[in-house]
């Protein structure tokens, strides 16, 4: 027998997103699963487990409700103050989001705002987007960083993930995005100095990885070279933010530094997606931002085509998409780019997963995966984005235990 301190029944469908011929999401019917030490060790259909496990634990009756994995969002900046709402009402009546980055607007006010906070307020402000990313089945995000822009900024804003992730079961994956922008007043050869020979030296072992944004608003491809070869001469995994306001070498920076993740990519190339796809990196897109800033459709066609792996995110930030909930994100890729239920299902969570280096662990349900997983009410996996903004997480299970709101 089995030993399990956790257990949930009677799942109508189970989505395990281990893909079978017959299925590309794994389903087991009227499935249940075992987990001990918040790890899977037993999944099957409901009939068997009772002879196979034995429970010293806590039981959950999904009483038919759809179960997926929990959802990874791979791509999210969580720690900010203050609100930006008038320049999305900008936005919705004709303004430009590059437009909105002059004359300390746009992100240099949100950096302005999170530097007069401290760690005690941001922690509070962070909390309840934590319990919202929760409330809307994600139970994994990567967090960057990167509204501080200097030493001690760029530290608070570690601080609180930290703090988060003491108050909060939501797992939380560090990216220091230190080169996000240029800050307001510093020179830009001095800003690259720095984020080189002090910021990036101070983090490594703060940080997973090292993000950078190579777009004309922030830094140009020699300068992200420079930051991200350093970054990872210093044993940081890669993200790049690329391609997303104008065609640039963000990507194919990315496929020759190997980074684990390319990001919007609204105007990559079928050449640099080819590339990426080759260098093993997955395609992290943002349909709230990209839907906000009214930007072109990223070339969805041309990554089918070369097998690049997409990754669905909500991109949570107060610019562009002031939202936690991933199953809105997957209804506007499915409405706005024609993506399929199957390929936001997968990008919500194996995509996502393997972006952070999590493949086997979140976003699958098997033996040995974290005991992540999300009750639904719907009639299918494939029915999430049809209920367009209309949350149906029934519970949203962590490691093997219940959350409940704080």
């Amino acid at each position: 027998m089995i030993r399990a301190d956790f257990v949930l029944r009677h799942a109508g469908q189970l989505a395990t997103m281990q893909p079978t011929d017959a299925d590309p999401l794994g389903r087991v019917t009227d499935g249940a699963l075992a987990a001990r030490q918040g790890r899977v060790v037993w999944i099957g259909p409901d009939r068997q487990l009772e002879r196979e496990v034995e429970l010293d634990g806590d039981q959950v009756e999904a009483a038919g409700a759809c179960v997926l994995p929990g959802l990874v969002d791979a791509h999210t900046h969580p720690v900010f103050a203050g609100s930006r709402a008038d320049e999305f009402l900008e936005r919705a009546t004709g303004a430009s989001y590059r437009a909105q980055q002059a004359d300390e607007r746009g992100i240099a006010r949100t950096v302005r705002a999170t530097r007069e906070a401290d760690v005690a307020t941001l922690l509070e402000l962070a909390q309840p987007r934590a319990n919202r990313f929760l409330a809307n089945g994600t139970t994994t995000i990567e967090a960057k960083t990167g509204y501080g822009l200097d030493l001690d900024e760029e530290a608070k804003s570690f601080d609180v993930l930290l703090g988060l992730s003491r108050r909060t079961p939501l797992r939380i994956v560090p990216t220091f995005l230190g080169a996000h922008v240029v800050p307001s007043g510093v020179d830009r050869t001095a800003y690259v100095r720095m984020l080189t020979e002090e910021m990036l030296p101070a983090f490594e072992l703060r940080a997973e990885y090292c993000d950078a944004w190579c777009d004309e608003p922030a830094f140009s491809a020699a300068e992200t070279r420079a930051i991200l070869t350093r970054a990872k001469t210093l044993g940081y995994q890669l993200r790049v933010h690329a391609a997303q306001l104008a065609p640039g070498e963000g990507p194919q920076i990315a496929a020759e530094l190997g980074a684990s993740s390319a990001d919007h990519l609204e105007f990559v190339t079928p050449t640099q997606v080819k590339a990426l796809a080759k260098a093993g990196t997955v395609a992290v897109l943002c349909p709230a931002a990209n839907f906000t800033t009214q930007s072109p459709r990223p070339p969805i066609d041309a990554m089918r085509k070369a097998k690049l792996p997409m990754a669905i995110a909500s991109d949570l930030n107060p610019g562009t998409s002031n939202s936690e909930s991933l199953p809105f994100a997957m209804s506007l890729a499915c409405v706005e780019w024609g993506m399929t239920a199957i390929e936001v299902l997968v990008g919500a969570t194996v995509h996502a997963a393997r972006s952070l280096n999590l493949e086997g662990l979140a976003g699958c349900l098997r033996v040995g995966s974290f005991a992540d997983c999300i009750l639904l009410d719907a009639e299918t996996p494939e029915a999430i984005p049809y209920y367009l903004g209309v949350n149906r997480v029934l519970q949203t299970i962590v490691g093997g235990l219940v959350w409940h709101p704080s």
